[in-house]
């Protein structure tokens, strides 16, 4: 039925867009109306069964284009918003306890585990998670040695996990990140991407992916360099790309523009990744103007609702931060969403202050944007003794998480 209908539409199409007769009927006329709008076949198509909608492929090169775009794919199959956080809160004993962390005060939602005993590991007591990325988990044995490591994907909703072969030494020696890759939008298949340094020299890196759809780890492309303090075990995935960030992004060795660093992961290419650029601030001292600059303390890069995120501090000696937001599409910038003050809630929250009075400590652990523009948006923050509480960008108004 679907095919049928998905033939008549193209033979409709081929024939009202050649035969200038036929464009006088009212019905054929409405069909090239709503043909022709591309917001309107979206909002139709969305509501098509999948399999209609794989037969609506062949209908014409815009259909195709339109059905396989992914912005179609996210708003026909949107990703949930993040609801809860993991939080790890005894690391050093044999198999660390997670505390499971509702973001909404109100939700009251079972935890799906308080330590991880999905397998045995034979290297030891304990699996840690390393890593999340849309709904799965990346786990590692926890007390072993790094190249020791056995590495798990483990789904905590369903119970399913899967042990991945054991890396060759050669790559394994000096493993300095390891990221996972999955958009169920995309694909059911994840991947597995592991950073290692070269034993010879430093300063060269290179990549090996793993696959779950053929079950083998493989060497990709040629060894590179990255700027020093260049964290491959903190990042983030997004569009198809795992991103690497540096925990002070400054300017690198070789250029004089802060950058991060990305790896497209279906193209197997690494790209930088432009930074906000430094504060500079004129200043008066002695009677002359001075300028002053102020480097970038990256805390946080991520991704939320299809948004990139990026807070960055300039010292602990102030709690006034700013949050960019999205770049353009080339990745070519950022602009400002919000700007933090966090110092009215130190009355409340005396922790955030340290023992020097000019002094602050917090720790971003999440950036949660939800609604239209920054009504449901949030931080989740880290004060000192573990406490965790929830920043609201609209109201600037702060609660108790855990």
């Amino acid at each position: 039925m679907g095919a049928k209908r998905s033939r008549t539409l193209k033979q409709l199409s081929l024939v009202s867009s050649f035969d200038p007769d036929l464009k006088t009927s009212p019905i054929i006329a409405s069909a090239v109306e709503v043909a022709s709008n591309e917001d309107l076949l979206i909002e139709i198509m969305l509501h098509v069964p999948i399999n209609t909608l794989k037969g609506f492929k062949s209908v014409s090169k815009q259909w195709f284009s339109l059905i396989t775009n992914l912005h179609f794919s996210r708003l026909r199959n949107p990703l949930p918003s993040a609801s809860a956080l993991f939080f790890i809160t005894f690391s050093c004993r044999s198999n660390p306890d997670y505390q499971f962390i509702p973001l909404d005060v109100s939700d009251d939602c079972a935890a799906p585990f308080k330590t991880l005993d999905f397998v045995h590991d034979p290297l030891g007591p304990g699996i840690s998670v390393l890593q999340s990325c849309n709904g799965l988990l990346l786990c590692a044995s926890h007390r072993a040695r790094i190249f020791n490591h056995r590495y798990y994907v483990y789904n905590p909703t369903t119970k399913q996990f899967a042990t991945l072969p054991q890396i060759k030494r050669k790559y394994s020696k000096y493993i300095c990140g390891m990221n996972l890759a999955f958009d169920p939008v995309k694909s059911p298949y994840y991947k597995v991407v592991c950073v290692g340094r070269s034993e010879t020299d430093g300063k060269l890196f290179h990549i090996e992916i793993y696959s779950s759809e053929t079950r083998l780890w493989r060497v990709s492309g040629q060894p590179f360099k990255a700027p020093k303090f260049t964290e491959f075990q903190t990042c983030t995935y997004w569009s198809g790309s795992v991103h690497w960030w540096k925990g002070f992004v400054h300017s690198s060795l070789w250029s004089d523009e802060p950058y991060a660093l990305y790896f497209k992961v279906e193209e197997e290419n690494i790209e930088q990744l432009p930074m906000p650029m430094k504060v500079i601030n004129t200043v008066q001292m002695e009677g002359q103007e001075m300028v002053e600059l102020h480097e970038q303390v990256a805390t946080y890069l991520g991704v939320s609702e299809g948004h990139w995120h990026l807070v960055e501090v300039y010292s602990n000696s102030t709690c006034l931060f700013n949050v960019y937001d999205e770049m353009a599409s080339d990745y070519s910038g950022w602009f400002v969403k919000y700007q933090v003050d966090l110092s009215a809630i130190s009355d409340v929250f005396t922790e955030i202050i340290t023992n020097d009075r000019y002094g602050y400590t917090f720790n971003i652990l999440s950036l949660v944007r939800r609604g239209k523009e920054e009504d449901g948006s949030f931080l989740v923050l880290e004060m000192p003794g573990g406490k965790i509480v929830r920043y609201n960008f609209a109201d600037k108004s702060v609660v108790k998480l855990w």
